[in-house]
């Protein structure tokens, strides 16, 4: 390396200043920090929101409701007020960030709308029963952000907020974990959550939010499966479903060379099939020790092989 940078100053294809920060960079006496910069944001602004809610839960009647409110208020409009100004605007295509904090600026204004529907609901019950209609206003206004502000941590926000309204609708319904009725209403989720990412993609609407569509998605679709594939009487069909799911999965991993849908085809498949094999035999506890030993043994060996193809590969 050092002597390709040479030859290239000696060329005057690099300038000395340009071959001097390379050699830098090879020698490790440069790295980047922006993702840590960008964990320690994140999770500044989860904890700065954290509090706040915990606040006006524990000590709204001594500091004030008028208070609360105005500083709740002025927080979002500031934090609206800010990526408005700095924003570009918005656009079907993806848009550089301004800078470094604009994208977390816009989470912690969200966050704060969402703990404002949270302080109006807990002291003036505006909807009382149907409470959760305020989850359904909040995902519907994260993902007019989402999309004004080109967000890809709101769109993740918004998506999982709708995914929450309708799984509490149901348990309002008296609906318990993981039974048909919720376990359907996840499968609808899960389908409409991937539909949309792929139907906006093909459009050339934010093509870049696809990624978060399919993470999320295939994730909500394989962990209800493998819910399904358990006590339930349909549980082959749910197998089989997992297994094609599982199937699909992988090979979008192996088209778009990306390892983290590969590895949910596996270890969802692994805990389906576990889970079908061990409710439908019975099992001594030496068998069930060598099952884990051997196959647990055999897939960390194929994901290492596989990672290393995938390393290799780029």
């Amino acid at each position: 390396m050092q002597e390709a940078l040479n030859d290239l100053e000696n060329s005057e294809i690099l300038s000395r200043e340009q071959a001097a920060l390379l050699r830098r960079i090879y020698g490790r006496e440069l790295f980047s920090v922006h993702w840590e910069l960008r964990l320690l944001l994140y999770g500044g602004i989860l904890i700065l929101t954290t509090g706040l809610g915990l606040l006006v839960a524990k000590h709204f009647a001594s500091i004030g409701h008028l208070t609360l409110l105005a500083a709740i208020v002025l927080g979002g409009l500031a934090c609206f007020a800010y990526c408005l100004r700095n924003g570009g605007g918005f656009s079907p295509e993806r848009l550089a960030a301004p800078d470094a904090a604009y994208d977390y600026v816009l989470l912690l204004g969200c966050l704060l709308l969402g703990t404002l529907q949270g302080y109006l609901e807990l002291r003036y019950q505006l909807l009382a029963q149907n409470w959760n209609w305020w989850l359904l206003v909040s995902a519907l206004t994260y993902l007019l952000c989402a999309h004004y502000f080109d967000n890809r941590l709101v769109l993740s926000l918004a998506l999982s907020t709708l995914g929450a309204w309708l799984g509490v609708k149901t348990s309002l319904l008296g609906a318990r974990p993981w039974d048909g009725g919720l376990r359907d209403n996840a499968l609808f989720f899960g389908v409409l959550v991937v539909g949309a990412g792929v139907i906006q993609a093909r459009l050339g609407w934010k093509r870049h939010f696809l990624p978060v569509h399919l993470h999320l998605g295939v994730n909500v679709l394989l962990a209800v499966l493998v819910a399904g594939v358990g006590p339930s009487t349909a549980g082959a069909t749910y197998l089989a479903g997992l297994l094609l799911a599982c199937s699909c999965s992988a090979l979008y991993a192996l088209r778009d060379r990306s390892f983290a849908f590969l590895l949910y085809s596996v270890l969802y498949g692994y805990l389906g099939i576990t889970t079908f094999v061990f409710n439908r035999g019975h099992w001594s506890s030496e068998g069930i020790i060598l099952y884990f030993l051997v196959s647990a043994a055999s897939l960390l060996t194929a994901l290492v092989a596989v990672h290393r193809r995938f390393r290799s590969a780029e």
